[in-house]
């Protein structure tokens, strides 16, 4: 799952997103959009967000999950997560 949907669970826009991690909206765009690395302080941050919805969901799905290998298992029909 992209990053964008793992905000879209914890219920925040974009907006409420970049307040939480101290950070103007247009930044956060770019880090949703992969033009810009989260730092480490807002990846620990994002992630108490999504557990807090998802105690499952691991740090490494979120933020090094490779989008190659999510391409290929949709392509293959597998589900992503």
């Amino acid at each position: 799952m992209i990053i964008a949907g793992y905000r879209k669970m914890t219920g925040l826009s974009q907006k409420d997103m970049a307040k939480k991690l101290n950070i103007s909206e247009g930044t956060y765009r770019n880090k949703e959009k992969g033009k810009a690395s989260f730092k480490d302080n807002e990846m620990k941050v994002f992630y108490e967000l999504v557990r807090k919805n998802n105690p499952t969901v691991t740090f490494q799905e979120i933020f090094f999950t490779d989008s190659q290998t999510q391409k290929d298992a949709r392509e293959r029909g597998d589900a992503v997560v």
